[in-house]
């Protein structure tokens, strides 16, 4: 049993996930199946053309760029050797360049288009591409070189600047100690005289002029500290250009090395395309084509068909099913019939004996005669009702064997299903019964007198849709039927009513009620397990006629699906 759940549910999950693909296959089929042929057609030849040209091209370009390095690095020496003057020409006369490249780079299509194209103009486009990248390189190093010499040119000024400086001040500082020395000397001349060399004349001149003397030493000194600290500023900002030109340099060298890789990648791409590995082909076609919205399309719609069909049974189960069973019943009105009660059988058994009385005849299927008396006159009849040509042979009653001869004894059995138990139900004159032709095995009738069956249709019923039975043959007495089915038939009064499987009722009296009514556990029905609605019979006095196992005898016991299923179903829509 255990064994059995696992593999019902992993059955489950690989038909769901074998659906889920082939709804992938579907979406992209419809999506981009046109598309996809026609480059695949051309894919190949266009791949080899676009890895041919990138190739090429790359190689020419990486004999190019070194020359052009040394082409910049030159151009770049002589320019700062010719002044700031010759850098501010330079710079304008690149940005001019610049500017027109990138004019004409405007609109150019992307590499892989420009492959197609062919090397040349795949050439002349990255040509371009290399070139504005030197340029860029040559700018950057003008500027950092024009700052740097700049800085150089002030850093010399402010050198000089500060050397004739320190010359002035030592000697404002000599001259300012030499008017002290004097003044010093004088008043060390005339100290006993203090009160004279206070107001002497040749004192005051000593004084005035060391005065004068130091505070000219003082304003030397300090403009000479003044130009020291503008000599370390321009040290500083020689040493901010110089780090500023290798930067530079390393930037644009950063940027040749990115271009370059990108190149490559383009290439390794176009190689990859047209001769690489299945993995990475895979990725860029997947890439290519869009696949990442299709897969997700594809589960919404796997998840959206998973879900529908447990939202219409929650809808049915609630909705349809409570208005359903408040419809009114199917009774058949058979006039001239029905009004006879119908006698109960006995019980089903694997074989029973048919004995004839006079002025009788035995119709039977020929898997059910098993044996006759050697003495009964013997026919072959084409068909049960030669008035319903097409449901005799749909159902399987043609080419029965006829039987005929008072007191003649035949056992019918089944002699090809293993599971299948046969009941003589008797009708009397006035007696009327529904019933399936399918369970019908053998009848018994007078000679001269065939069995009449009636065709009622119900279109407009909402229970016959329901029980998928639109049409119901009426079999009307007098006559004998031997009739069929897996595991045996029960035969059994209607009494309070009675409530079962569609697949069970073969047959019931004509003068009962028949409807659905909603299965009685939710939880079954929801997960699939039983079908939504079952038949009812309501309470009276006719007989039900049930088949025990429905499915005994076909396969694995499970109702037949595919073209079988349909046509199953067109059978029972039809009554048969």
């Amino acid at each position: 049993m255990a064994l059995s759940i696992i593999g019902r549910a992993f059955g489950w999950l690989g038909r769901r996930l074998l659906l889920y693909v082939l709804l992938v296959c579907a979406i992209g089929f419809a999506t981009f199946a046109l598309p996809w042929i026609k480059r695949e057609i051309e894919g190949d030849r266009q791949a080899q053309q676009r890895y041919e040209a990138l190739d090429l091209s790359r190689r020419q370009l990486d004999r190019e760029i070194a020359s052009a390095r040394d082409a910049i690095g030159t151009s770049v020496a002589e320019t700062r050797r010719q002044g700031v003057a010759a850098i501010d020409a330079r710079i304008a006369t690149a940005e001019r360049e610049k500017a027109s490249l990138e004019q004409a780079r405007r609109g150019t299509p992307s590499t892989f288009v420009l492959a197609l194209q062919g090397r040349d103009a795949l050439l002349a486009a990255k040509r371009r591409e290399l070139r504005v990248l030197m340029l860029d390189r040559e700018i950057g190093a003008l500027r950092a070189a024009r700052s740097l010499a700049i800085a150089n040119r002030a850093s010399i000024a402010a050198a000089t600047d500060l050397q004739a400086q320190r010359a002035v001040a030592e000697a404002a500082i000599r001259g300012c100690d030499g008017a002290r020395g004097e003044l010093t000397a004088f008043e060390r001349r005339w100290r006993w005289r203090v009160r004279s060399w206070l107001d002497n004349d040749e004192h005051r001149a000593l004084a005035a002029r060391m005065t004068t003397a130091c505070a000219e030493a003082r304003r030397q000194v300090g403009r000479h500290n003044l130009l020291a600290a503008t000599s370390r500023e321009a040290a500083l900002g020689r040493t901010r250009a110089a780090t500023l030109l290798a930067e530079s340099e390393a930037e644009a060298g950063a940027r040749l090395d990115a271009w370059q890789q990108r190149l490559a990648a383009d290439v390794d791409r176009a190689r990859t395309e047209w001769a690489g590995n299945w993995s990475e082909r895979a990725r860029l076609w997947a890439d290519r084509l869009g696949l990442r919205p299709i897969l997700v399309a594809a589960a919404w719609a796997l998840l959206a068909i998973l879900l529908t069909p447990y939202a219409i049974r929650l809808a049915f189960f609630f909705l349809l099913a409570p208005m359903a069973m408040r419809r009114a019943a199917i009774r058949l009105r058979v006039p001239g019939g029905g009004g006879t009660a119908i006698p109960l059988p006995g019980p089903s058994t694997t074989s029973v004996a048919v004995r004839l009385d006079q002025g009788e005849e035995l119709l039977v299927r020929q898997d059910y005669l098993q044996s006759t008396s050697h003495g009964g006159a013997k026919a072959t009849r084409w068909l049960l009702d030669y008035r319903h040509p097409l449901s005799s042979l749909v159902s399987g009653l043609a080419f029965l064997t006829r039987i005929r001869g008072d007191g003649e004894t035949t056992t019918i059995s089944a002699v090809r299903d293993p599971f299948a138990e046969t009941v003589i139900l008797s009708l009397p004159e006035g007696a009327a019964c529904v019933l399936q032709p399918r369970a019908l095995a053998a009848v018994v009738q007078p000679i001269g007198r065939p069995l009449r069956i009636s065709s009622h249709w119900r279109l407009f019923s909402l229970n016959a849709w329901l029980t998928l039975q639109l049409r119901y043959l009426v079999f009307h007495g007098p006559a004998r039927l031997a009739i069929k089915g897996g595991r045996g038939v029960r035969v059994e009064r209607a009494e309070h009513g009675r409530v079962f499987g569609q697949a069970q009722l073969v047959g019931f009296s004509a003068d009962l009620a028949y409807s659905v009514t909603r299965t009685e556990t939710f939880w079954p029905y929801f997960l699939g397990r039983e079908q939504l609605f079952k038949d009812r019979v309501e309470a009276g006095d006719g007989l039900l006629i049930v088949e025990e196992a429905p499915m005994a005898g076909r396969g694995r016991g499970e109702a037949r699906h595919g073209l079988e299923g349909t046509a199953d179903a067109m059978l029972k829509l039809i009554g048969l």
